[in-house]
């Protein structure tokens, strides 16, 4: 019963994530057709797009149900390193989907890495720790 939830929340969180990437790929597309300068000083909704866009691919918190309970980044899927290769194809079924990983310190994250390499994911990055993404910025 508990698989099953987990299995619905990931799937909640692939719809978040398609219809962010949806959004993003249309406000690419305005603001392209606009001028630069129009551009140049960005409305305050006009800079989350823009953050968005520089966290674009999935980003995945492979820390605990628990951990991921009590805070997380923004748009991030729960996906705890020991069942990430069994549900990494739902979230990623594209080998060279950007993919983004963080944990508590990092060291869960590079496990991660790991399974994916070995997955034969192509384009992975370890962010490292939670706390640490909080103080640079990232929400």
């Amino acid at each position: 019963m508990q698989a099953v939830f987990k299995f619905a929340k990931i799937d909640i969180y692939i719809i978040q994530v398609r219809k962010l990437m949806e959004q993003i790929h249309l406000i690419t597309l305005l603001c392209s057709a606009l001028s630069v300068a129009a551009c140049a000083t960005p409305t305050p909704q006009t800079q989350q797009i823009i953050t968005a866009q520089m966290r674009s691919g999935i980003w995945i918190d492979v820390r605990s149900g628990t951990e991921f309970d009590a805070g997380h980044l923004k748009g991030a899927v729960n996906i705890p390193t020991d069942e990430l290769a069994e549900n990494i194809t739902r979230l990623a079924p594209n080998k060279d989907s950007e993919i983004h990983l963080y944990c508590r310190s990092g060291r869960r994250a590079d496990t991660a890495h790991k399974v994916l390499m070995g997955l034969g994911y192509t384009n992975i990055t370890n962010e490292g720790g939670y706390v640490d993404l909080l103080k640079k910025g990232h929400q």
